[in-house]
């Protein structure tokens, strides 16, 4: 125990006399540590890998330093080529953040020279490649399936549209415009891509539509377009309907009939009008009027009597593209109708579709089986139509109407009167109630005064019986002025009709295409020369 004592004793003895050692050791262990941070090299890193080739252009270019730097060495050795201007953002003195305002698709090399610590010798070279993503844009546009081009023409009133982009994009931040109007977010649905869009839409006919995606649309990385995206097309035309959805044949086109209205004994009470979608009546020659009547549904009534075909059911035919069914024309006027084969049926051909009634006077007795035309339409395969057929829909106000109960057609000797118990106008012709067999005084859901350019075509052909008369000839095509009645009201409107390929169009006076109310239409062609 003795000699533990004493050299416990000895060891605190020499400690005390050599002190001085301690504060040594300490310095030179903080002097190496200070010549380590001087003279540690330093590493530096990017937020972008050199070489990449999807860099987003919207994101930062972040440099990481391993030690704290020189702040304004950093920043003043930023370099990137080609040159774009930037911002510096510095996070801490070992992060700095470059917001360039990169281009999409472009090459880009970020170099730092020079870049100092903040405490300590040595500087840094620092460089690094990379290439922007291309911008996301619409790659394409499609209706109903069907490709969808800028200035397209006759596109479908109702349907699927699908956009389809080049990146997948974010839903959230890629909206569309139809006629400057966004589309409900609710109504566009996406694929699990998301590269493309869809969304049912319903249209207005006749009218041109612009759809966009801005500029402003953009990617799942939150990369947007370069510019606007812009399509515009043209809807088709619509013709008004007494409401049936049942269409003849597999291509809907309808049928036209040409009916007799002369004061002629047994012509009068007609029958078969009152089914019809439309009615045109026009003057034929020496003041007598004459019908043309549409069908885009089956009839299912005798209609009668059936007459000739005259210069405006070429007209007609052009624009509804249907089967007429007459009871003989000139040679002139069949020539005419003749250029769209296989779409007149003439009653000289002696089949069932037709037949003279015996309680009536020749040459005022031909009348059309209404089963037999449709099977003979039906089964002649006619082109689809490019027009669409309205479908029944609720009372629409004319635009700006003016009350209109009554209207008088001195020309044709008929006089509209509204009955506003049952919404429609009657009417009386010759100065007596005008009537359908089976179905009472007709009566018509809308009235159409249409004034057209006209005259006698004297081309020697173009004669009547015993060739002793010329016939009239309309303009249907161009442009005009027309009269609309519906529901105890009328508008002044204008029609247009630049091609001879599709129905006419009235348009109000803003410019509107109008919706005629379901129900026959009854269109009332006034020629310049009457």
């Amino acid at each position: 125990m003795p000699q533990v004592a004493a050299r416990s004793g000895g060891l605190g003895a020499r400690f005390r006399r050599r002190w001085w050692v301690l504060p040594i050791v300490l310095l030179l262990v903080a002097a190496g540590l200070v010549l380590r941070a001087l003279t540690t090299p330093l590493a530096v890193s990017a937020s972008v890998a050199d070489g990449d080739h999807a860099v987003v252009r919207g994101s930062a270019v972040i440099l990481t330093f391993s030690q704290d730097m020189d702040v304004a060495s950093v920043k003043h050795g930023f370099r990137i080529t080609p040159s774009v201007p930037y911002t510096v953002l510095v996070k801490d003195p070992h992060t700095f953040e470059f917001h360039a305002q990169l281009q999409a698709d472009t090459g880009y090399r970020i170099q730092v020279a020079g870049a100092r610590k903040a405490i300590g010798f040595g500087s840094q070279n620092y460089g690094v490649a990379f290439h922007t993503e291309p911008a996301p844009k619409v790659t394409g546009a499609s209706f109903n399936d069907a490709a969808l081009a800028d200035g397209q023409q006759a596109v479908a009133l109702h349907g699927t549209l699908k956009v389809t982009f080049s990146q997948p994009m974010d839903p959230a931040r890629t909206p569309f415009l139809l006629d400057g109007a966004p589309l409900e977010p609710k109504t566009i649905t996406w694929d699990k891509s998301s590269l493309t869009a869809s969304a049912l839409l319903s249209l207005t006919h006749s009218r041109t539509h612009t759809l966009l995606v801005p500029k402003s649309a953009a990617n799942r990385k939150r990369d947007s377009a370069l510019a606007d995206w812009k399509l515009s097309f043209t809807t088709m035309v619509q013709v008004p309907s007494a409401g049936s959805t049942a269409r003849i044949g597999s291509s809907g086109a309808p049928i036209i009939v040409q009916i007799e209205n002369s004061t002629q004994t047994t012509v009068r009470p007609q029958t078969g009008m009152q089914q019809a979608d439309m009615i045109y009546e026009y003057i034929s020659e020496f003041g007598i009027p004459r019908l043309s009547a549409i069908y885009w549904h089956p009839p299912s009534s005798l209609i009668g009597p059936v007459r000739s075909c005259r210069l405006i059911t070429v007209q007609l035919e052009q624009m509804y593209r249907g089967m007429i069914y007459c009871s003989g024309a000139n040679n002139y006027v069949l020539g005419q109708v003749w250029k769209w084969p296989n779409v007149v049926y003439d009653y000289a051909y002696m089949y069932a579709y037709m037949y003279r009634a015996s309680d009536r006077y020749a040459p005022h007795n031909v009348i059309a089986r209404p089963d037999q035309i449709t099977a003979h339409t039906a089964g002649a395969n006619l082109p689809a139509l490019s027009y669409d057929i309205a479908a029944a829909h609720p009372d629409v106000p004319l635009p700006g109407a003016i009350p209109a109960t009554s209207v008088t057609i001195k020309q044709h000797s008929a006089v509209w009167r509204y009955d506003a118990n049952r919404h429609e106008y009657l009417k009386w012709q010759d100065g007596v109630p005008f009537t359908n067999v089976g179905t009472g005084q007709v009566h018509a859901k809308n009235l159409i005064i249409e004034r057209v350019p006209s005259y006698i075509d004297r081309n020697p052909a173009n004669t009547g019986v015993h060739g002793t008369y010329n016939t009239e000839y309309y303009e249907l095509a161009g442009e005009g002025t027309a009269d609309i009645y519906s529901d105890g009201g009328m508008i002044h409107a204008t029609w247009k009709h630049p091609n001879r390929d599709l129905p006419v169009v009235y348009y109000d006076a803003s410019g509107n295409p109008i919706d005629l109310n379901t129900g026959l239409t009854w269109v009332h062609v006034i020629g310049s020369d009457q």
